[in-house]
């Protein structure tokens, strides 16, 4: 059962950042960056608690769950522990590295593109 609970936590939150991703006129980076403020606020309320007890791994692995890791991280450091903000800047190294290789794949495209034009 737990398998399931993760299968349609994670499918039902993929579902709604892909209808958003298709309704909106926003960019990929600003759905995003919803998405992971979106978390942020989930947890700030309290009702993070609630997916990820549900949903487990297929909550971690969602943009959600890595603003429940922002948060986190900086209420820990307003504690004083610095365990949960190195962890979130790994997270956030990862993404931005992750964020600056896609960048510069989808220039290298559009460029070449342009040219063939």
């Amino acid at each position: 059962m737990l398998y399931v609970n993760a299968f349609l936590l994670g499918g039902a939150l993929c579902l709604l950042t892909q209808i958003l991703f298709r309704l909106s006129k926003r960019s990929v980076v600003a759905i995003l960056t919803f998405t992971l403020c979106v978390g942020i606020v989930l947890t700030a309320l309290g009702w993070m608690d609630w997916f990820t007890g549900f949903g487990q791994a297929g909550m971690f692995l969602l943009l959600y769950g890595a603003g429940e890791a922002a948060y986190l991280g900086m209420a820990g450091l307003f504690e004083g522990q610095f365990v949960p903000l190195l962890r979130y800047l790994g997270l956030l190294l990862f993404c931005f590295a992750i964020g600056v290789g896609g960048g510069v794949l989808l220039h290298k495209r559009n460029k070449t593109m342009r040219k063939k034009l």
